[in-house]
């Protein structure tokens, strides 16, 4: 359906637009709002990461520090130490971190003693104090064949190294053993091992607070959970076997990829994002858990504040908007409805209420002119077209007058001709009848003097109107041609413009000339030695000089461009207000003219009509004249009245078509006289 209303069509664009920029303000806002909370999250996991696995390696490290230090005192001491003196040093060692559940000293064979094979005391906690067992010291045992012995043994280094976890079915609860090999001068001696639990650090895991939903999880070098919601998967369900597809190709990813990462997963239908990160030399992965709808959450609630910000903000500019287009409109009615009265011919309309002083004010104010000088214009005509009219009807009625009595005439005359000889009463009344028509004769010679007078001037009022609009014509297109001349000329002038860029860029070719020369010139006064440092510091400052006008040619380059590109506006704007007075003041003041001119010979075709009648009203009164004097000469003669009363009847016909053609002149006046009259009726003034 098609708007016709402007106040509509601009209400519907400018809405649409403030939506749209709304919209693209709201959707930029949540994008960019979004990336900084993710942005920031990533950051705040990737600190939390670190702490938590610097926590944990902590815990682990001060565990591998307690068995490298016990190795190093067993290795310098085991020849003079009681092995008892070690047992109470490893009791109270073993109480220093709570991950120790006991430690043992496991010699090689006959090292610590010529006649032992077997030794190695174990001293492990049991409800707060150390015990001393040598179960595991025994051929039973062999503790020799354990892995967590050969790894000691067979690294070659003194450092410790951790076994991987392992579920004590006894304790029930994941342990790892710490080994760090004893050397004396080289030589393998043994090996300390520290036995710990993980149960403090799993407790650590899962008390890791990640947002309000999140969760941590630990996972083994060979993707094993360490810690887990379901305690049945606890180091028997590796993360890449896991039954949820989904975490099991994040688990692939996670040990296929760098030890440090994030990435999105759904998990049992909810979106997860997930960080996670290696903890170095045990090869453990930490990793943190979070919803993504707990992320977005803030990003949802700015969203929905943004989203009643911008909901308020367009509803205002529409309240703005309606009151905008309401003055517009408003005006714009006034205008119309002015406009439309002048077209339907009302000048009796009241002029437009002014009270602003934009565009539209400056509208109403020619509107108004026009309406003032027009309505003189029309009333002018209207008041001639009035008197014309007037003079006509009498006019009109005056011929009709005399022609009815030239009837008489005839009829009198044929009376005449048939009784003259009988009765003079009839000639005296011919005489009589003759002086009646001579006296309306005077009477209409007297209307078409007037005629002639009124039809002069309209015809002066009318030749004035069409002078004056001839001559505001001749200004218009005078003004236009003098200003078309002078844009031409401006257009020619500005032209030096370019010429000054020109002789600009020549200017900046010879100061690099110059430029040039000045270091040539240097280098000769360099070669000269002392002889030439004087022309050396000329050369100097010319070539600076030669800069200087580089620099001044490119500033002067860009401020021509700028001229010249203001030189085009103005060119553009004064051929834009040129082609407006062509096509649009010229051809009003053409039509006021043509209307002027079609003025001017409708009366010169009235003055001729009353010049016509003048004419004819004089014929008539001397044909009268000559009818006077032929009832004069009748009276004298009615003898020869019966010879001459054919000659009389035929003068009669005469004047009866005289007058005949009197009346369709006097009609024909009449009829131009209406038709002014009803163009004139049409304007309501």
């Amino acid at each position: 359906m098609k708007m016709r209303k402007i106040s509509t069509k601009m209400l519907c664009v400018l809405v649409t637009i403030n939506i749209l920029i709304m919209t693209l303000i709201l959707s930029i806002s949540y994008e960019t709002s979004r990336g900084i909370l993710e942005s920031q999250i990533q950051k705040n996991m990737d600190s939390e990461l670190v702490v938590d696995t610097n926590l944990i390696k902590g815990q682990m490290d001060q565990v591998e520090k307690m068995a490298e230090q016990l190795a190093r005192n067993v290795e310098s001491t085991y020849k003079t130490t009681n092995i008892d003196q070690y047992e109470q040093y490893i009791g109270k060692v073993i109480f220093q971190s709570d991950l120790v559940i006991g430690s043992g000293i496991w010699f090689e064979p006959y090292v610590y003693s010529g006649n032992e094979e077997f030794m190695g005391p174990y001293i492990y906690k049991d409800n707060g104090a150390p015990v001393l067992t040598y179960e595991y010291s025994n051929a039973e045992y062999n503790y020799f064949n354990y892995d967590w012995y050969k790894e000691g043994k067979n690294n070659k280094e003194t450092s410790a190294h951790f076994t991987e976890l392992y579920h004590d079915e006894v304790s029930n609860q994941i342990m790892s053993t710490c080994a760090v090999p004893m050397y004396d001068n080289g030589k393998f001696i043994g090996v300390i091992s520290v036995d710990i639990g993980i149960s403090s650090i799993q407790n650590l895991v899962n008390e890791i607070k990640v947002g309000e939903s999140g969760a941590a999880q630990l996972i083994d070098p060979n993707g094993k959970y360490i810690t887990h919601n379901d305690s049945d998967k606890i180091m028997k369900t590796s993360i890449k076997d896991d039954s949820d597809t989904n975490m099991a190709e994040l688990g692939k990813n996670m040990f296929k990829g760098e030890g440090q990462g994030h990435e999105k997963v759904k998990l049992n239908g909810e979106n997860f994002n997930v960080y996670y990160k290696t903890i170095d030399e045990l090869g453990w992965k930490l990793l943190l858990k979070v919803p993504e709808s707990e992320i977005n959450r803030p990003v949802r609630n700015l969203l929905f504040k943004l989203g009643f910000i911008c909901v308020v903000a367009i509803i205002l500019s529409i309240i703005a908007i309606i009151k905008t287009i309401s003055y517009v409109t408003k005006n714009i009615k006034k205008v119309n409805s002015f406009a439309l009265s002048l077209a339907e011919g009302d000048f009796t309309t009241e002029e437009i209420d002014i009270k602003t002083e934009d565009e539209l004010g400056q509208m109403g104010d020619n509107l108004n002119k026009m309406l003032r000088e027009n309505k003189q214009i029309i009333q002018s005509v209207a008041d001639s077209s009035r008197e014309i009219s007037s003079e006509s009807e009498s006019l009109h009625t005056t011929t009709i007058e005399l022609s009815e009595n030239y009837n008489k005439v005839e009829d009198a005359i044929k009376t005449i001709n048939e009784e003259v000889m009988t009765t003079s009463a009839a000639i005296e009344e011919l005489n009589a009848s003759v002086e009646e028509v001579n006296a309306a004769l005077d009477v209409l010679v007297d209307e078409a003097d007037n005629s002639y007078k009124i039809s002069s001037d309209i015809k002066y009022r009318v030749k004035k109107i069409e002078t004056n609009t001839l001559e505001s014509y001749n200004k218009a297109v005078n003004l236009s041609k003098v200003h078309e001349d002078n844009l031409n000329k401006s257009i020619e002038n500005a032209k030096v413009v370019a010429m000054i860029g020109t002789m600009a860029e020549a200017i900046s070719s010879i100061a690099e000339q110059v430029n040039l020369l000045s270091l040539n010139a240097s280098i000769e006064a360099a070669r000269a030695g002392e002889q030439g440092r004087g022309f050396a510091v000329v050369a100097s400052e010319i070539g600076s000089l030669a800069n200087e006008t580089s620099d001044t040619v490119k500033q002067i380059i860009e401020t021509t461009q700028k001229v010249e590109g203001a030189f085009s506006k103005l060119t553009n704007d004064s051929k834009e207000m040129l082609l407006f007075i062509n096509e649009n003041v010229t051809p009003d003041y053409q039509t006021f003219v043509n209307a002027s001119k079609q003025y001017g010979n409708d009366a010169d075709n009235i003055e001729e009509l009353s010049n016509k009648l003048a004419e004819m009203s004089a014929n008539i009164k001397n044909i009268l004249q000559e009818v006077g004097k032929t009832v004069v000469s009748i009276a004298e003669s009615s003898q020869n009245t019966s010879e001459n009363s054919g000659e009389i009847i035929d003068n009669i016909d005469k004047v009866s078509d005289i007058l005949n053609n009197i009346s369709k002149l006097v009609v024909n006046e009449k009829n131009v006289s209406d038709s002014l009259s009803e163009v004139i009726q049409k304007f309501k003034l």
